[in-house]
């Protein structure tokens, strides 16, 4: 069964392909969801890698977890579940009053 993992702490120099290379090194990378600014395009620091098993994911979190990747270490961690949220609508007055 597929096991989402979360990886902190990423370079912001870093890609989506430095990270899949990493993680095939363990076992089979099913996606990657590489987080970044929605606005910008730019990375946040983040990713979530799906493993395609169970024993895939626990062994890429022994290896990987404090392992350097372009100079910072990666924290490598089972991704919670995310409860579902409101989305916010990022071009919206949001009840500021002018110049505040």
């Amino acid at each position: 069964m597929e096991k989402r993992l979360y990886i902190g702490n990423i370079s912001f120099k870093a890609t989506e392909e430095n990270i899949r290379v990493l993680f095939a090194e363990i076992g089979e990378v099913v996606s990657i969801n590489f987080g970044t600014d929605a606005r910008t395009g730019k990375p946040k620091g983040f990713a979530f890698v799906v493993m395609a098993s169970d024993g895939e994911a626990q062994k890429a979190i022994e290896a990987l977890n404090g392992t350097l990747l372009l100079g910072r270490p990666l924290s490598v961690s089972e991704a919670n579940t995310q409860e579902p949220r409101e989305r916010r609508d990022l071009d919206t007055d949001s009840g500021r009053k002018p110049g505040k």
